[in-house]
């Protein structure tokens, strides 16, 4: 006979009330923060299977919510998103704050655009919780505002970072 043991599980997801879904005035200047003199990261992410994941629905479009969601492009992983995904997560955990608003008035433009990436149009979904990669994307595509930013067309290139339970994904095209 099995014994079954219950799992907690804490999974939270934000959506973003105070920012549009959608941000497509770039930031007329760019700090460049030099990448290897700043920082070392360690992201624990499987970035295959998470692009994997993502680019499954993607292919397919899907429904966010009472709307669908055409087919996309699908995304290649960057750095540079990574890096900025990574630097959220940290600071969100490090200040005990869940945010899509740094500590310091910053949103996620500012931060993608600290790290030398120079966007067009950026999305951001943050999630909390002790999750897989799997358990992530299926939680994050069953949130109309997450799924929305997920699957925007106009977005070419993802990372997402993990540290500690701080969950960061970055979307954006140059």
């Amino acid at each position: 006979m099995k014994c079954m043991v219950p799992v907690l599980m804490l999974f939270v997801l934000a959506g973003c009330s105070k920012e549009p879904l959608m941000v497509i005035k770039p930031p007329t200047e760019v700090a460049v923060i030099i990448e290897d003199t700043l920082f070392t990261f360690d992201n624990p992410v499987n970035k295959v299977l998470l692009l994997e994941l993502i680019n499954d629905y993607r292919s397919k479009g899907c429904n966010c919510g009472d709307t669908f969601m055409a087919p996309a492009v699908p995304l290649t992983w960057n750095e540079k998103l990574e890096r900025a995904s990574w630097l959220h997560s940290k600071e969100m955990s490090d200040s005990g704050y869940f945010s899509h608003t740094g500590s310091n008035g910053s949103n996620a433009g500012k931060r993608i655009a600290q790290m030398g990436y120079k966007w067009k149009v950026y999305e951001e979904n943050i999630a909390l919780g002790i999750l897989t990669e799997k358990t992530l994307i299926k939680g994050l595509m069953g949130s109309v505002v997450h799924c929305k930013a997920m699957m925007n067309p106009k977005a070419n290139e993802t990372a997402v970072a993990l540290y500690k339970n701080f969950w960061t994904q970055e979307l954006a095209v140059r």
